[in-house]
C-alpha cells in the first residue's frame, strides 16, 4: 500500500512540475509576442535549400544534395582548367529546374557558340540572361536589383514561390571599379609631384602587379569585402545563390610539404565569407591513345552548409569533345563515375553493371549505351543519387 501511495505522490508531483513549466513558457512566450524586431527563430534560422545540379558527384560531396541558395560560393584554380565550364553547368541546372540564371561575364572570353555547344537549348531558355559589364559600381547594383526583382515577384505570386536563381561572376578580377582608377590617379600624381619637390625622378621605382605599389590590390580587396559583406544579407533575404570566380596564383611562400600551394587573389574576405570553396583542376580523358574529353577534379577546400564526409571532399564532372559522337557536359560518365564509387554500380571485371543489368564491356561501351537509351540512364541516374542521399544522411548521423 506504502508502494502505491509512494506511486500515486511522485505522479501528482510530476503533473504539478508539468503545469509549472507550460506555465512558465506560456509567459515567455506572451513578452516573446511583444518583440517589435525579433522573429521566432522557426521563421528566421532554416535548413540550407539547394537545387539539384547536373554534376551528381558535386551533389553528393555537398552534403545537401545540390547548389545552395541563399549562399555565395567562390570557385577558383589555375587558368584554363574548367571553372567557367562548371559555372556553365551549374547555370544550365537551374535554368532545366525553371530558376533564373544571370551571367556576369567581366572576362569577355564566353562565346556564344561555346554556351550552345554545352548547354544546348536551354541556352535560349527565358530565364537565362546576361549583365553588359561596366564598372565594378555597376554591377554590383545590377546585382542587388536582379535578386530584389525576383524577390518582388515571387512575393507577389508572379512565379511558383519556390522559384529561386543563380548569379555567376567570371570573374572578379575583371571588375574594374571607378573608385580604383581615381584613387590610382591620385596616388601617381602625388608620387610625381613628390619626386618633383626633391628635384628628379622617384628614387624607388613602383612594386606591385599593379605597378603602383600595390594599391590597386588594397583597393579592390577593401571593395570585395564591402561587396560581400552586402551580399551575405542580400542572398539570404532574396534567396538567391551567387558564384564568384576568382584569380588563382602560386604562392612563393608556401612550404614545400604543404598541401595548398596556392594563393587567391581579390583579398581574404571572398574566402572567409564564402560558404563553399571550390577549387578546379583538369585531366584528360582518353580512349586508348585518343583523347575524347576532359575531366575536371572538384574539391572543396571549405563548406559551411554541411559536416565534411572527407578532410577535402573530392568530385569529378566531365566534358565531351566529340569524339565519341557527343560534345558537352557528359552526363553519363559522370553518373557512371559517382555509380563506382559509392558501390550504386559494380565493375565485374571489365564488364559493367547496374544491378542485374550489364551495361557495357568497359566504361566507354557503358557511356555510349547510356548516351543511346536515356530512359535507361535516367533510371541509373535516380538510382545512384537515392544511394547518395542515403549515405549522406548516415555520414550526417555518426
Amino acid at each position: 500500500m506504502a508502494r502505491v501511495s509512494r506511486a500515486v505522490g511522485a505522479g501528482v508531483t510530476q503533473a504539478a512540475e508539468a503545469r509549472d513549466a507550460r506555465a512558465r513558457f506560456d509567459q515567455l512566450g506572451a513578452v516573446a509576442a511583444q518583440f517589435s524586431d525579433f522573429r521566432p527563430r522557426a521563421e528566421v534560422i532554416r535548413n540550407v535549400e539547394a537545387v539539384p545540379t547536373i554534376f551528381p558527384w558535386y551533389d553528393h560531396v555537398t552534403g545537401v544534395g545540390g547548389q545552395p541558395i541563399s549562399r555565395f560560393t567562390l570557385v577558383h584554380g589555375p587558368s584554363n582548367e574548367g571553372k567557367t565550364e562548371f559555372c556553365l553547368g551549374l547555370i544550365a541546372s537551374f535554368l532545366q529546374r525553371f530558376h533564373f540564371a544571370g551571367l556576369v561575364d567581366a572576362e569577355r572570353t564566353t562565346t556564344d557558340a561555346w554556351v550552345r555547344s554545352l548547354m544546348g537549348d536551354l541556352a535560349d531558355a527565358p530565364g537565362f540572361s546576361a549583365l553588359p559589364v561596366g564598372t565594378y559600381e555597376q554591377v554590383r547594383s545590377g546585382v542587388r536589383n536582379y535578386c530584389d526583382t525576383i524577390a518582388t515577384a515571387r512575393a507577389k505570386g508572379k512565379i511558383p514561390p519556390d522559384t529561386s536563381g543563380i548569379i555567376v561572376v567570371d570573374s572578379i578580377r575583371k571588375l574594374v571599379p571607378k573608385k580604383l582608377w581615381d584613387e590610382l590617379a591620385k596616388a601617381t600624381a602625388a608620387d610625381d609631384d613628390e619626386a618633383k619637390a626633391k628635384g628628379g625622378r622617384r628614387k624607388k621605382a613602383p612594386t606591385g602587379i599593379d605597378g603602383i605599389g600595390g594599391r590597386a590590390g588594397q583597393i579592390k580587396a577593401s571593395l570585395n569585402a564591402a561587396w560581400v559583406d552586402e551580399l551575405i544579407p542580400l542572398l539570404a533575404d532574396t534567396r538567391m545563390a551567387m558564384v564568384v570566380i576568382a584569380r588563382e596564383t602560386e604562392d612563393p611562400d608556401a612550404d614545400a610539404w604543404a598541401s595548398k600551394t596556392w594563393k587567391i587573389g581579390g583579398g581574404g574576405a571572398l574566402f572567409y565569407e564564402a560558404s563553399l570553396d571550390v577549387r578546379i583542376t583538369r585531366a584528360w580523358i582518353k580512349a586508348g591513345d585518343t583523347v575524347v574529353g576532359e575531366k575536371h577534379h572538384l574539391e572543396i577546400w571549405k563548406t559551411k552548409i554541411a559536416g565534411k564526409m572527407d578532410r577535402i571532399p573530392e568530385a569529378w564532372f566531365h566534358v565531351a569533345n566529340g569524339t565519341s559522337g557527343h560534345v558537352g557536359f557528359d552526363r553519363p560518365r559522370d553518373v557512371l563515375a559517382l555509380g563506382l564509387d559509392i558501390a550504386a554500380i559494380q565493375a565485374d571485371g571489365s564488364w559493367i553493371k547496374w544491378g542485374k543489368t550489364t551495361l557495357g564491356q568497359g566504361v566507354e561501351a557503358a557511356v555510349a549505351r547510356l548516351h543511346k537509351e536515356p530512359e535507361l540512364l535516367a533510371r541509373v541516374e535516380e538510382a545512384v543519387r537515392a544511394l547518395s542521399a542515403k549515405t549522406r544522411v548516415e555520414s550526417a548521423l555518426l
